[in-house]
């Protein structure tokens, strides 16, 4: 048997009875409460992305790092989404790079708006170019792959607000390198 003396469970001293984000509410008041108000439609112009694309696309590559830009309505608050639960972003794989087998437990979906290449999907080789669309499932294996002689870039759709939302969001990438955001760890941290 076992005993755990480096790290004991913590003791408590007292009874928390009531703590002030303990709230009580009637549905009259929860279905208000619980509407995102002021969640505006958003435009973002290719004419603003394409320029801090660019600059992106400069940085060096770290571990299973992909180089994009998020869209961001900022009346989704902390959600951080283009929607309370639905991430958008721009990436770009300029010619030659390979972004490493990475996985996540939200979903992506991948349309190919610039270049040619082809992802790893659990195993799988998926051949891509300008048009296509993919998906890839959450916590399934992926990598890309830039083959053309321009750079790729794909509009990427994730429900990762949601799972951040959830306290549940967790990433493993490199493969062997897991964060959870609870804890309060991220990939491409330096």
């Amino acid at each position: 048997m076992s005993h755990d003396h480096e790290n004991p469970a913590p003791e408590f001293d007292e009874t928390i009875e009531h703590t002030e984000n303990a709230k009580l509410m009637t549905d009259d008041e929860y279905y208000p409460y619980l509407t995102k108000k002021k969640v505006r439609p958003a435009m973002w112009r290719w004419r603003d992305i394409e320029p801090p694309l660019q600059e992106v696309a400069k940085d060096p590559l770290r571990r299973a790092d992909r180089r994009f830009l998020s869209l961001v309505n900022t009346d989704t608050g902390e959600a951080g989404g283009a929607l309370p639960s639905v991430f958008l972003g721009i990436q770009i794989i300029n010619p030659g790079e390979h972004i490493v087998p990475h996985r996540h437990n939200s979903f992506a979906i991948y349309h190919i708006m610039q270049g040619t290449g082809y992802s790893v999907l659990d195993g799988k080789r998926f051949e891509w170019e300008r048009g296509d669309t993919f998906v890839c499932p959450a916590w399934a294996f992926h990598e890309h792959f830039n083959s053309g002689d321009e750079q790729a870039i794909q509009y990427v759709m994730q429900d990762m607000p949601a799972r951040a939302m959830e306290r549940n969001l967790i990433w493993e990438e490199p493969v062997g390198n897991t964060f959870h955001m609870v804890e309060g760890n991220r990939p491409h941290q330096d």
